[in-house]
């Protein structure tokens, strides 16, 4: 089973997504701060974390994640912020707003099987 951990500020996007990617087979955890998802990566084993861009501090959170093991994906409607979020970390992941709960499965099993 994968498992992921999702960090967004948006409670109806977290919430319908977390849903989804449950019916699916995975595991997930989600919080909506970082300081949140600080204490969840410390606590728990996962394959992917998703860090949306519009969490306040979040570049914190990608600096602490990206040097931990599990995979980070950074998400948002705005290009040109991911790219400069991607430039600053470049061992995370992109993966751009509006995505649907099976192009983030893909991922999550991509991450999960190496």
């Amino acid at each position: 089973m994968a498992s992921l951990l999702l960090i967004d500020g948006d409670r109806n996007f977290r919430e319908a997504l977390a849903v989804a990617l449950r019916l699916d087979g995975c595991r997930v955890d989600s919080a909506e701060s970082v300081s949140a998802g600080l204490t969840a990566l410390d606590a728990a084993d996962y394959d992917l974390c998703v860090v949306d861009l519009h969490v306040a501090d979040a570049d914190r959170l990608l600096g602490a994640a990206v040097r931990g093991p599990v995979p980070v994906l950074i998400t948002g409607p705005h290009a040109d912020l991911l790219e400069l979020a991607a430039h600053r970390h470049p061992a995370a992941g992109v993966i751009p707003k509006p995505f649907g709960a099976a192009e983030l499965l893909d991922r999550v099993r991509s991450a999960a099987h190496g």
